[in-house]
């Protein structure tokens, strides 16, 4: 007789754990859609790129509206692979409000022959209002004026 309450014992406890689940996952935030523009100067001597930043993270408070970007780590991955070349790089977003700063880590598909480049990223780090955001995404970047390239980033954040 010990054998049918035991398992209705685990079966109440397994009942338990799986609506404790569902609730957790229930309130859990959902993302918020971000997307980010930075007219990029490539001589990195100018100082730091304005950045412009909108969609619903912002519209939440989530991230700030506006800011300037520095690259902290620039390395290049070997040879170029036929016209495509692959570089590792780090960015810093400093908000023009001193509401923080946040990072973002990504490795760059740069197409040597018209410039054009595509990443993935993820946040790394962050200080202030950003010091647990969470998020990822894609970056497009456009060969704009002479110099310059328009990165254009659009993702999610936690």
């Amino acid at each position: 007789m010990k054998k049918p309450m035991r398992s209705v014992s685990i079966s109440i406890i397994l009942v338990l754990i799986l609506l404790l689940l569902s609730f957790t996952v229930a309130f859990a935030a959902p993302p918020l859609g971000l997307h980010i523009e930075v007219l990029e100067r490539i001589d990195s001597n100018l100082g730091p790129d304005p950045f412009t930043a909108s969609g619903l993270a912002v519209d939440n408070g989530v991230i700030c509206p506006t800011g300037q970007v520095v690259d902290t780590v620039i390395n290049y991955f070997g040879p170029p692979q036929g016209t495509y070349t692959f570089i590792y790089i780090v960015k810093e977003f400093t908000c023009d409000d001193n509401s923080g700063m946040f990072m973002i880590k990504m490795r760059v598909r740069l197409n040597t022959a018209t410039g054009y480049t595509t990443a993935r990223w993820h946040f790394t780090n962050g200080s202030g209002d950003y010091s647990r955001l969470r998020g990822h995404g894609t970056l497009v970047g456009t060969p704009g004026i002479p110099g310059t390239i328009l990165d254009i980033y659009d993702g999610v954040v936690h």
